[in-house]
C-alpha cells in the first residue's frame, strides 16, 4: 500500500509587508552618507593624510612644572682619611686591606730609633734641671736663714747698745762717767743700728736674688718639659691610629719597608658617611648650585639628598659633583656602587604644559600640530622649561587642546593634515 506526501494539504501564504524596517535602513544609510561625506570633506580639506595610529598625542595641561636632570652616580665615601708616616724609619703593619676596623685601633707602628733617643736625651735633661732646681731650692732657704740670723743677731746687739746707753746716760747726769764714755756709748749705739740695717737690707735683697734665680731654673724646668712632651708626641705618633670606625682601604707601602717622613702609609675609609659621586653634563653645569635638592633612587626606594660639591673643572664634556644623604642615608651602600639620581633644578607654578616628546628635539620647540578631529593643523608655539617628562608651553595652545608630542618631520610641514 503506497503511502502519500502531505503536499495536497500545503497552501501558499503571502508575506506582510513591515513599513518600520525600511524606515531604519533608510535613516542608516543617511547616516553612513553623512559620515562618509564629512569624511570625504575632511579629507579634501587636508595636504595630505597619515595614519593616527603611528603618531602620539597628549593633551595640553595646567599645573606645576618641576625641571630636574636625572644623572647617574657611583657611591664614594665621604671621608677617607690617609695615614702618614710622622718620622722615619722601619714600618710594621698590624691590617690588611679590606680589614674592619674600630677608631683608635693600631694599624701600623714605625720605628725610629733617632726619636726614642731624643725622648731619652730631653727627658734626661728634665731630671738634670729638676734636680738643679731642688738644689736651688735649698741654697735659697739655707742662705734666707742665715741672713735671718745674722738680722736677729744684729737686732740683739742694738738692744745691747741702746740699753749701755741707758745707764751711761745715768752715770753721766750722776756724774760717774765723763762726757768721753758718754759718747762712745752713744757712738756704739748709732754704728748698731747701722749694722742692724744694712744686714736687714742685705738679707731682703739676697731674698730677691733667690726669688729670680729660682724663677729661672722653674722656667727652664718647664721649658724642658714642653720639649719632652713633644718628643713624647712624636714618640706616640710613631704609632699609626684608626681615625675613624671603617674599613682599611689600600695600603700603600709593604711590611718592613723602609718609609721616610710625611709618605703615605695607608687609607681608612669611613663606613658611616657615604656620598654619591654624579658626572653632570657640560651642558647642565651653570644650572646644578651646591644646595640643590636631589632625589636618590636606592632599591626601589627614594632617599632625598643635596648637591653639596660642584666642581669648576670640565673633563669630557662633564663636571663632576657630589651629592649627600639629607638625614639617614640607606644602610648596606658598597664603594662604587651605581645609584640613579634626580636633581631638582627649579620649580615652575601654575604654567600650561605638556608630556614630553621627540617634537621638543625635532622641532626645537617651534612648530607643532593641534588635532581637532581627524584634522591635524599646523601651529606655532613657543616653549619654555623642561623637564624629563614634561615641556612648559609658552604660548600658541590653551588648555586642553590635544597636540602631537611625536616628530612632526613626519607630516612634511603640511599645514593640514587628515588622519585616518
Amino acid at each position: 500500500m503506497a503511502i502519500q506526501d502531505t503536499s495536497g494539504q500545503d497552501r501558499i501564504i503571502q508575506p506582510t509587508r513591515k513599513p518600520m524596517r525600511w524606515w531604519v535602513t533608510g535613516l542608516i544609510i543617511i547616516a553612513l552618507v553623512a559620515t562618509v561625506g564629512l569624511n570625504f570633506k575632511s579629507w579634501f580639506a587636508a595636504e595630505r593624510s597619515f595614519e593616527r595610529a603611528r603618531i602620539r598625542t597628549a593633551t595640553v595641561t595646567r599645573g606645576d612644572l618641576t625641571r630636574e636632570l636625572a644623572v647617574e652616580g657611583r657611591i664614594v665615601a665621604s671621608s677617607y682619611p690617609t695615614l702618614y708616616a710622622t718620622a722615619g724609619g722601619t714600618i710594621k703593619l698590624h691590617v690588611r686591606s679590606g680589614d674592619q676596623v674600630e677608631r683608635d685601633a693600631v694599624l701600623a707602628e714605625i720605628d725610629s730609633p733617632e726619636l726614642r733617643n731624643q725622648l731619652l736625651q730631653e727627658t734626661s735633661a728634665l731630671a738634670s734641671l729638676e734636680s738643679e732646681l731642688t738644689r736651688k731650692l735649698i741654697a735659697s732657704r739655707t742662705k734666707t736663714l742665715e741672713n735671718k740670723q745674722d738680722v736677729d743677731l744684729k737686732g740683739l746687739t742694738l738692744e745691747t747698745a741702746r740699753r749701755e746707753l741707758t745707764r751711761s746716760k745715768q752715770l753721766f747726769d750722776e756724774g760717774l762717767i765723763n762726757s768721753s764714755e758718754y759718747d762712745a756709748a752713744q757712738d756704739q749705739v748709732k754704728i748698731a743700728e747701722l749694722e742692724y740695717r744694712h744686714a736687714a737690707e742685705k738679707a731682703e735683697l739676697d731674698r730677691s736674688t733667690q726669688e729670680l734665680e729660682t724663677q729661672n731654673w722653674q722656667e727652664q724646668r718647664d721649658r724642658q718639659k714642653l720639649v719632652v712632651a713633644e718628643a713624647q708626641r712624636k714618640v706616640d705618633e710613631l704609632v699609626l691610629r684608626s681615625p675613624v670606625a671603617g674599613m682599611v682601604g689600600s695600603l700603600l707601602v709593604d711590611p718592613r719597608d723602609t718609609v721616610m717622613a710625611n709618605q703615605a702609609i695607608l687609607t681608612v675609609i669611613d663606613l658611616s658617611a657615604f656620598e654619591i659621586e654624579i658626572q653632570i653634563p657640560e651642558f647642565y653645569a651653570d644650572d646644578v648650585q651646591i644646595g640643590l635638592e636631589a632625589a636618590i633612587a636606592y632599591e626601589g626606594q627614594t632617599f632625598a639628598g643635596r648637591v653639596s660639591l660642584v666642581s669648576p673643572e670640565v673633563n669630557n664634556s662633564v663636571v663632576v659633583g657630589r651629592v649627600v644623604f639629607d638625614g639617614e642615608g640607606p644602610s648596606g651602600l658598597r664603594q662604587n656602587q651605581r645609584v640613579s639620581t634626580r636633581i631638582l633644578l627649579s620649580t615652575r607654578t601654575d604654567v600650561l604644559k605638556v608630556r614630553r616628546g621627540p617634537f621638543l628635539e625635532a622641532g626645537g620647540g617651534h612648530t607643532t600640530y593641534v588635532v581637532r578631529g581627524n584634522l591635524a593643523y599646523k601651529m606655532p608655539i613657543q616653549t619654555g622649561s623642561a623637564s624629563l617628562t614634561e615641556v612648559e608651553i609658552v604660548s600658541g595652545l590653551n588648555e586642553g587642546d590635544e597636540m602631537v608630542i611625536s616628530d612632526p618631520g613626519v607630516f612634511q610641514g603640511s599645514e593640514t593634515v587628515y588622519l585616518r
